[in-house]
């Protein structure tokens, strides 16, 4: 007989309320607890496999199926003709490593701690194994304890590249966190670590993973990360002519859909060294390479076309992992996921790149709506669509639910399931805002506004109408009129946060982060001397057996 999650815990805090240790209950004995409930196996029951494709800085506005005339993607088209297209689909921040720890975890930046991306000159000074959510409960941890076979293939940036074997059975993972080239890679993996030599690494990712699916023993359900390192849009390998089979065929084009704006004031501001030159192999100048490299792609048609071939090079690699499924028989009984880590600018305002490429970020919906396309055999209607607002905490609870575990519980995640918008495009209850953790910028987002609170010292707050002025060119913060809907977003975004985030990692009180921050020095200033990196090496999430 199954004990549900949620009456274990009802009756352990009526136990210890009459007992007056209510009060007195730390979160990490509330997680042990949560572990004792779950190790109650459930019934025996046939659970999907699960394929969740992770794009690297692809936003929903370069793909087809959200619009865009220019770029070619008939296997993600496809994918959303035969599943459910989400529309309003958020990344809690606009940097790689962030949101992979939210992906992972179900987590805010400022409750797991990783706030900037964590840079290859940082990542090398990390402890041996250092993993940046390993002390949490994880996503493939959780199915893994529930008799599925996990594996990541593609892109890690948690960390040390060994650290996923922490919480995947199974890993190949690219050594560094950014991609310099496309071309020539190294690779870890619990197999052991080898070159990748003349092979496009996306491409390379792609055959990985249809080896694995064609390898699959099918006595067990899987949950298989494949994530792409592309189309990345950022310099280096972003810059000038691509070496890839699509590059000619977008050579040339006019690409109207790529803007060509003058260059952002903040970037022009901050160029204030001299342009180190072309050689990102010199990591003590990668931020002002990364600078003076977005100026060079802005409005640059070989760095437009470059971008669009990338996309489409990652078209290809989901055509692959789709005909490994069909091949394999598994079509039917394989939910298939796709999404992105966050988006990116590739013109938009000036800018090329991620949101902190301005001080403050500029956390724009261009930049930080991702793709988000699911398709379930039996569940999600074919070509159907949803306006429903998501966030990326939202993702762990919805992919465990959609595995049967629905009623687990993610202690301190703001996430939900939202697989009842499947029948008809909403959830009962949802409500209409999402929430960004930024670092020095948290966002409230709904349809009709966008609400950018600074942290104090940090530049001014900002206020988008965005039924009038949906590309956010106006400032609307502190006009006559805004005051009652201002007042409204700060409440709900000050009760959200004071709610959800750690003390130990809140930037905005004075907590930390974790591994790499680039612009440390302004925290230091603000926090004091004091005011430090962690690199600690936390003790593992310990959870229940198979």
């Amino acid at each position: 007989m199954r004990i549900r999650l949620a009456s274990f815990l009802a009756v352990y805090c009526a136990l210890s309320a009459a007992q007056g240790l209510a009060a007195a209950v730390e979160p990490a004995a509330i997680s042990e607890v949560v572990a004792a409930a779950e190790a109650v196996p459930s019934e025996a029951k046939k659970h999907p496999n699960i394929v969740f494709i992770l794009t690297d800085n692809q936003p929903a506005a370069v793909l087809p199926t959200y619009g865009n005339p220019d770029v070619r993607s008939p296997n993600i088209d496809k994918l959303a003709a035969e599943g459910v297209r989400f529309d309003n689909a958020f990344a809690v921040n606009g940097l790689c490593s962030p949101t992979r720890a939210t992906l992972h975890t179900g987590l805010l930046p400022s409750q797991h701690g990783v706030h900037d991306f964590i840079d290859d000159q940082s990542m090398e000074s990390l402890p041996e194994g250092w993993g940046a959510v390993q002390e949490f409960r994880t996503l493939p941890q959780t199915l893994g304890h529930r008799g599925y076979r996990t594996a990541l293939i593609g892109k890690w940036h948690l960390g040390r590249p060994e650290a996923a074997g922490a919480i995947y059975d199974e890993w190949i993972a690219l050594e560094v966190g950014h991609t310099i080239d496309f071309w020539d890679n190294k690779i870890v993996s619990h197999e052991g670590s080898y070159e990748v030599d003349e092979e496009h690494i996306v491409d390379h990712f792609a055959k990985r993973s249809a080896q694995w699916i064609e390898g699959h023993d099918a006595d067990k359900p899987f949950f298989l990360v494949v994530s792409f390192d592309g189309p990345y849009m950022n310099p280096p390998s972003n810059l000038g002519p691509a070496r890839n089979r699509h590059y000619h065929s977008y050579e040339g084009r006019p690409m109207l859909s790529f803007p060509r704006e003058g260059i952002h004031e903040s970037v022009l501001q901050q160029l204030i060294r001299p342009d180190p030159g072309l050689d990102y192999r010199n990591q003590l100048e990668f931020a002002m390479h990364t600078l003076w490299d977005t100026v060079r792609q802005n409005a640059d048609p070989e760095s437009i076309a470059n971008a669009a071939s990338q996309n489409t090079m990652i078209d290809d690699g989901v055509g692959t992992v789709l005909a490994a499924l069909e091949k394999k028989g598994l079509t039917e009984d394989t939910i298939v996921i796709l999404s992105s880590d966050q988006g990116n600018f590739f013109g938009h305002y000036g800018l090329w790149g991620h949101v902190t490429m301005t001080h403050p970020a500029s956390p724009y919906v261009v930049a930080m709506r991702v793709p988000l396309l699911i398709r379930a055999p039996g569940r999600t209607p074919p070509g159907s669509t949803s306006d429903l607002m998501i966030g990326q905490y939202d993702m762990m609870p919805t992919i465990l639910d959609l595995a049967g575990f629905g009623d687990l519980l993610i202690a301190g995640s703001p996430g939900r399931s939202f697989v009842g918008a499947f029948d008809d495009g909403w959830v009962e209850g949802w409500g209409e805002t999402v929430f960004f953790d930024q670092i020095d910028t948290r966002v409230a987002q709904t349809p009709e506004w966008a609400y950018w609170k600074r942290l104090d010292g940090f530049g001014k707050h900002a206020l988008f109408d965005m039924k009038t002025d949906p590309e956010q060119r106006l400032n609307v913060y502190g006009r006559p009129g805004t005051e009652q809907v201002t007042t409204d977003l700060d409440k709900r975004l000050t009760k959200f946060f004071d709610e959800h985030v750690d003390p130990e990692w809140d930037l905005w009180t004075g907590g930390t982060v974790k591994a790499a921050m680039p612009r440390s020095p302004f925290y230091r200033a603000k926090w004091g001397p004091d005011w430090d990196i962690s690199s600690e090496v936390k003790p593992p999430f310990k959870g229940p057996g198979p």
